[in-house]
């Protein structure tokens, strides 16, 4: 257990420290996405239980991420910044550049959170697969909604930061959450999650400031 310090606030990390770099299955391919932009696809057949994505980056508090929000916000110069929710003041801020980013979102997806920072097969899954997670699982801000173009006969349509919230998908997928996500839902103050760029949020988690 450590500690993260900004403007003399402390955050406890009670999860291991990521790597500084992210890890993909030597499978994955970066293709065209027929659900959105760039997806992640697979070029082989993949079993139940493969690791297949590994994150990697810093943890920063929402002090700091704020504060980078701001810049990239500020300067399209600036690479977006793509984060995940890790647990209440805890973020990781992957790394500019990576494959990771051009994950897809599905209501259905062929892959889930296993760790802090690891998603692995949900089931087998055939070569060829664009490879997806629910951004539920890792996305727990208010204010932060998207359209979804999934396609799958359990798709949601409108995707939002509260979907932790709903019965079917706490049962569906069981504690393949982040930690943050997994406490029971007393444990969330009003703010936890509080987005500190509105509309400037990201489907993995607090923000996505994109320049493609």
């Amino acid at each position: 257990m450590c500690t993260l310090a900004a403007g003399g606030k402390m955050a406890v990390v009670t999860v291991p420290l990521p790597p500084l770099g992210c890890w993909i299955h030597p499978s994955v391919r970066v293709r065209r996405s027929p659900i959105e932009g760039w997806g992640l696809f697979t070029a082989d057949a993949l079993a139940l239980g493969t690791v297949v994505l590994r994150l990697g980056g810093q943890l920063v508090t929402d002090e700091l991420l704020r504060a980078r929000l701001v810049t990239a916000a500020a300067d399209p110069a600036q690479p977006y910044v793509d984060t995940m929710t890790v647990d209440n003041n805890l973020h990781l801020v992957i790394p500019p550049g990576d494959p990771v980013h051009y994950g897809n979102h599905s209501c259905d997806p062929n892959l889930w959170y296993v760790d802090p920072y690891s998603f692995s097969a949900r089931r087998d899954i055939e070569s060829g697969e664009e490879l997806t997670n629910d951004y539920a699982t890792t996305t727990g801000v208010p204010n932060w909604e998207m359209d979804c173009l999934c396609g799958s006969v359990t798709c949601r349509r409108r995707v939002t930061g509260q979907d932790w919230n709903l019965p079917e998908l706490q049962r569906r997928y069981g504690g393949h959450w982040t930690p943050g996500l997994r406490r029971p839902r007393s444990a969330h103050s009003p703010d936890d999650h509080a987005s500190p760029h509105g509309t400037v949020c990201c489907p993995t988690c607090l923000a996505d400031v994109r320049t493609q």
